[in-house]
């Protein structure tokens, strides 16, 4: 069921706007012709004679009850609408049935009317309440009718009045169902042009991530690959195990702590590559995997992904003009290797 709450404005996405609020206009029109039935509905009465009973005086009540819900719209006060139809499509039908005297008056199929908008309008929890409540009235009426204690006598006479009652419930319950139909035709839409950004933005990514991968493996430059998050070691290439002699097995997911000599020039690498998003070339020493000590330039770029982004360092040897790090234009997905 889709929650009709009270907005003033349409709510954000993901959040499906109200069916009344997404259908505003043909809402009020719906219920400014409804006013004008009514209204038309009890002068026709007057023109030919109907007498003016209890039970001919509902029409007034569907004249205001479309003029209560146009009024409403106006303001924007959507969830009032929803509430006010079932109120008053119940009322109507407990009233007809006392002046009527019997539970099988035509106009009890306006409970019915109730229980379609409370199911299309309302929350869960709102048709809940109205089907308890139309399932006690229903029986309160059927009780009283057996107890003899409604108001009138009835009469099982079938005429233009009888036809007219049954047609409008069928086109109130059509209107109803279009506007759920329309509201949910649009929610569809909205979800299919969701499903196709967020696959183009998957492909683009996918795209971004295999022209990188093919970079870092085919580069001549030392480039080893890191989880800005948790440090981890998530990828070398072949020129980093060629130049400090570590196998690639041997250094995934460790820090990198053991790959440098922890002197003043490492610390304030450190330091730098905390504070900012790419680090220049910088001294260091490295160490090999046999221990030998290795001087080397040092360069660092984290993309800016919140949750897990990249860490990405190259290296090379002083003096040296080649090597660098890959441009990052988006953030990546997560390191295939992690």
């Amino acid at each position: 069921m889709i929650d009709l709450s009270s907005l003033s404005h349409a709510p954000l996405w993901p959040e499906p706007p109200s069916i009344v609020a997404a259908r505003a206009k043909m809402a009020m029109r719906l219920s400014w012709m409804t006013a004008a039935l009514g209204l038309g509905l009890f002068a026709v009465d007057r023109f030919t004679g109907v007498p003016a009973t209890a039970d001919s005086m509902m029409t007034l009540v569907l004249a205001v009850m479309g003029a209560l819900s146009w009024g409403l719209l106006k303001v924007r006060r959507y969830n009032s609408v929803a509430w006010l139809l079932v109120v008053f499509l119940f009322g109507m039908a407990a009233a007809s049935t006392w002046f009527f005297g019997s539970v099988r008056t035509v106009n009890i199929a306006l409970i019915l009317m109730g229980q379609v908008a409370s199911g299309i309008f309302l929350s869960r929890r709102g048709l809940v309440c109205t089907t308890a409540a139309a399932i006690a009235l229903l029986g309160g009426l059927t009780w009283a009718e057996a107890a003899g204690l409604l108001a009138g006598q009835p009469r099982f006479v079938v005429g233009w009045r009888t036809w007219m009652t049954q047609s409008m419930s069928l086109v109130g319950v059509a209107a109803m169902m279009y506007l759920n139909r329309t509201q949910m035709h649009m929610a569809q839409a909205m979800h299919l042009r969701e499903a196709t950004q967020r696959l183009r933005a998957q492909l683009d990514r996918d795209l971004g991530q295999d022209r990188f991968s093919r970079l870092f493996q085919s580069s001549p430059t030392p480039i080893f690959v890191q989880s800005s998050r948790t440090g981890l070691i998530l990828d070398v290439n072949k020129a980093f195990e060629r130049t400090l002699g570590h196998a690639r097995k041997d250094v995934l997911n460790r820090r990198d702590g053991f790959l440098w000599l922890p002197d003043e020039e490492h610390q304030r690498f450190v330091r730098a590559r905390r504070a900012s998003r790419r680090i220049g070339w910088h001294p260091i020493t490295a160490l090999c995997r046999d221990g030998r000590p290795l001087a080397l330039q040092i360069s660092s770029e984290r993309d800016d992904d919140p949750d897990d982004g990249l860490l990405i360092t190259a290296l090379r040897v002083p003096g040296s003009m080649t090597g660098g790090l890959p441009t990052l234009h988006a953030p990546l997905e997560p390191w295939p290797h992690a």
